[in-house]
Order: C-alpha cells, then structure tokens, then sequence
C-alpha cells in the first residue's frame, strides 16, 4: 500500500528543494477521473489565458505540463498536492503512483498557506 510518506519522496525526486515530508500537508485524489487528454485541453485553456494577461512564467510551466501530458502513454493519471508553509503544489502521477508525469508549483504567503490549510 502506497503512503503519503512514499509518493512525498517521490515527489522530491523532482522537486530536490522540498525539505522533510512532516513539514507538508499530502492530500492524494482517490478519484481516478483524471483522463489525459481532458487534462490537456483544461491546461492549454490556462496556459492562453496566461499568456493573454502576460505571465510568461506560468504560460512556459504550463507548457511543461502539457508536453508532459502528451508524451505520456497512459490515459488515468492521479493528483496528489503537496502545501507547505512556503510552498503549494499540484502533481500528475501515474495511474500506479510510480512516476511523476508533471507538475505546477508556486510560492505561497503566510495568508494563502492559511487558507489552504482550513480547506
């Protein structure tokens, strides 16, 4: 059985910077209606609306995504996020929790992690 622990180090894998997994809140999705290819229209919806209102750096993260989504063989994926004092997360894992396929990120301030934290 998979634990939070698990997919955290996972997770760390690709984000080298994240310190130890008790500093984290993991929420994993036990929803398996994350189809590939819905995924992909949802992020390129956002990475234009990024790119109209000029974050060029959410718009190229976005488009990491996408690329991730395409080259991925599989149509499920699960959603796990990751919310830190600092630091929220969202992350596309394979239908096996065994891979990282992509991810968006960001910094957050204490009043955000706060309202994170209640929901």
């Amino acid at each position: 059985m998979l634990t939070e622990e698990k997919i955290f180090n996972l997770i760390k894998e690709k984000r080298r910077f994240l310190e130890t997994f008790e500093n984290y809140k993991i929420k994993i999705s036990d929803s398996n209606h994350f189809e590939r290819e819905n995924l992909i229209g949802v992020y390129k919806i956002r990475q234009y609306t990024a790119i109209r209102t000029g974050n060029n750096n959410l718009s190229d993260e976005i488009g990491t995504l996408i690329l991730n989504l395409e080259n991925y063989p599989g149509n499920k994926l699960r959603f796990v996020t990751l919310l830190g004092e600092k630091y929220y997360g969202i992350f596309y894992l394979t239908e096996d929790f065994n891979k990282v396929i992509g991810y968006l990120d960001r910094e957050i301030d204490t009043n955000e992690f706060d309202l994170m934290k209640q929901g």
